[in-house]
């Protein structure tokens, strides 16, 4: 009996060690196993076709006129494809279809090879098919995810919040802003924090509000996360947001919330963040974007948080990068490659275009050059 028990005790200890750690299904793209494979996604933001900024077909023509890339099977555009001037009114929301993007992109693309998927900026809410032609959540492409966020999961960090600029729109409309609260107490600034802009809440009159994965950074930041937490894979992630996470103009006071959200994703699957939006201070002269045109694994950025918690300064374990202005005549290709063979990409290049042929040398102010070749830490 005792030599029986053991004989079980000691298989037990083989067998135990034999077992090993649990692997990541893997989400294969359509290369031919063992031969090297690139695919390919076109992104810009802010098309603004009123007001001499469209230069979205301009644009795919000089990037497909590049015989040297891998031409996109994906056409993710972020936001704000209409519109001059304020967010409000005809001028800044005027009526459009997307009908119109559409003929523009296939003109140039392959409407049998190339997706189109358009996220939401807050100039978009005179699109006469409704919310229902936007994109968000999670898109599967081809070895690699999509994923869209709204203008008001990013403007917005609680569903609170989100409600009460819309209450606010329904009762008194546009262009109303209430009274600005308190400031919080000097002594809550620490040396890794800075004291947000006091502001109340603008009414809020965007479609987005009727978005399935919610109307704040508070809900969208929680679909996201048990999305991601529900991927058997560890493939890519190309996440687009009209709204900036950094902090400037003090309108995204979801972005500390994504930034957590996004690093927790970081640590399984490699995680490419786009922003647009900020065209506006270039226009003005600011050019003080173009030092956050490219942040890589490593670099630092001041993250805005809500009116709690101010902007906090954090440590990227993910890639942040300007999806390019269409407007002023920027846009990026990012090509994901496998070099091996094995069914996982092992590198990314972001090409950044320029209309003039100017200021493409560099990601902006950054020190990253232009094509910039990001190591994907999950491929290896």
């Amino acid at each position: 009996m005792k030599r029986n028990v053991i004989v079980a005790f000691l298989a037990a200890i083989f067998f135990t060690g034999c077992v090993k750690e649990p692997q990541y299904i893997v989400f294969p793209h359509q290369g031919t196993e063992g031969e090297p494979y690139s695919t390919s996604l076109f992104v810009a933001t802010d098309r603004h076709e009123a007001g001499g900024g469209n230069n979205l077909a301009a644009m795919l023509q000089l990037m497909a006129a590049n015989q040297q890339v891998v031409m996109p099977q994906m056409v993710l555009l972020g936001g704000d494809y209409v519109g001059r001037g304020p967010d409000h009114g005809t001028t800044g929301q005027p009526a459009f279809s997307v009908e119109d993007i559409r003929s523009e992109v296939f003109r140039i693309m392959d409407p049998a090879k190339t997706e189109l998927l358009l996220t939401y900026g807050s100039h978009d809410r005179g699109c006469t098919e409704g919310y229902s032609a936007f994109f968000s959540g999670p898109h599967r492409c081809d070895g690699y995810y999509v994923y869209g966020i709204s203008y008001a999961q990013m403007v917005f960090a609680t569903d609170s919040s989100a409600q009460a600029a819309i209450d606010l729109y329904l009762e008194q409309g546009d262009d109303t802003t209430s009274t600005p609260p308190t400031p919080p107490p000097s002594d809550s600034t620490t040396a890794d924090t800075v004291p947000p802009r006091p502001h109340g809440p603008k009414a809020y009159n965007g479609i987005d509000a009727a978005d399935p994965f919610g109307i704040s950074a508070e809900t969208a930041t929680r679909r996201f996360t048990a999305w991601v937490n529900s991927l058997d894979d560890d493939a890519p992630i190309v996440v687009m947001s009209h709204v900036p996470i950094h902090a400037n103009r003090g309108d995204n006071e979801g972005g500390m919330a994504w930034f957590d959200a996004l690093h927790n994703a970081a640590k399984k699957h490699d995680v490419i963040l786009l922003f647009g939006h900020n065209h506006s201070l270039e226009e003005r002269g600011d050019s003080t974007d173009q030092s956050v045109y490219l942040l890589v694994r490593g670099d630092s950025i001041s993250v805005q948080g809500d009116s709690t918690i101010g902007v906090q300064h954090r440590r990227l374990n993910f890639t942040y990068a300007n999806a390019g202005y269409l407007k002023l005549g920027f846009s990026t290709l990012i090509t994901f490659t496998d070099s091996q063979g094995s069914g996982r990409f092992d590198k990314a290049i972001l090409r950044r275009y320029s209309l003039d042929g100017t200021g493409i040398q560099y990601f902006g102010s950054t020190r990253h050059r232009n094509p910039y070749i990001i190591a994907l830490h999950r491929g290896r």
